[in-house]
């Protein structure tokens, strides 16, 4: 039980931290964005580092059948969350921005935290 809820507090942080990266680069003026994601590529890192993700030995074998770009929720999390990151940087500067930035950090926090919930080891 104690795994499962340390995963999804894990999975729970990250999505958070990319929904805000993304609202960020759609409505904020330069260099708020650079800013904002160096700090979440930190996060990534040490949130790595302290739940033992980044190790010496890769865990990777041949791809199997699971969703994403090849080798499971590693990179169809990647590809998700470049479509997400596309989108910011098409509507920033437009006026829909104001309203279009914190709707697709929503949900690209909500459909991230959904997609590794479901596909991604702990």
């Amino acid at each position: 039980m104690r795994t499962n809820a340390c995963g999804r507090n894990h999975w729970l942080a990250l999505a958070a931290t990319y929904g805000f990266t993304v609202s960020v680069v759609a409505m904020a003026d330069w260099p708020w964005p650079l800013f904002v994601g160096g700090a979440f590529i930190l996060i990534v890192v040490l949130r790595s580092v302290r739940y033992r993700q980044a190790v010496r030995k890769t865990q990777a074998g041949l791809a199997g059948p699971g969703p994403g770009a090849g080798a499971g929720a590693g990179a169809g999390a990647g590809v998700f969350g470049s479509l997400f990151g596309a989108g910011a940087l098409l509507i920033r500067g437009t006026p829909a921005a104001t309203w279009a930035g914190p709707l697709l950090g929503v949900i690209a926090f909500l459909g991230l935290f959904l997609y590794l919930q479901r596909f991604a080891r702990t």
